[in-house]
């Protein structure tokens, strides 16, 4: 698989089965020293992400397990262009709230495909 295929083929299905979430960022704005700063207010951000219920690999081998192997966790699978970071809180579409774990990502001949991390369930 190429680099071009397999980020073809998170984009489809990240414009057909995407979610929109959204995620509150503090603002920069530049002090009196020329220097950049975190501003009190917050920027909200938003973009169209899979949810999935199990990790995705481009070269997963599908082999059939016995026992109990089931894997409760939920992924969040984004394009490289979208900026989540490890210990965001992220809103989806129906209101539930998810903190994002370690943000890995996928890249083929070093060209970066996709980023990938666990979530969990904020109250």
């Amino acid at each position: 698989m190429t680099a071009a295929t397999a980020a073809t083929m998170v984009k489809k299905f990240t414009a057909k089965y995407g979610v929109v979430v959204t995620w509150n960022e503090p603002g920069e704005e530049t002090n009196s020293r020329g220097v950049t700063v975190f501003a009190p207010s917050l920027v909200t951000r938003s973009a169209k992400v899979l949810l999935l219920k199990e990790k995705f690999s481009v070269l997963k081998s599908m082999q059939a397990a016995i026992g109990l192997t089931q894997d409760y966790t939920r992924y969040v699978l984004t394009l490289p262009c979208v900026e989540i970071k490890k210990d965001l809180v992220i809103t989806d579409n129906h209101g539930a709230k998810w903190k994002v774990g370690v943000v890995d990502w996928f890249d083929i001949g070093g060209k970066a495909v996709a980023k990938q991390a666990s979530l969990t369930e904020v109250v």
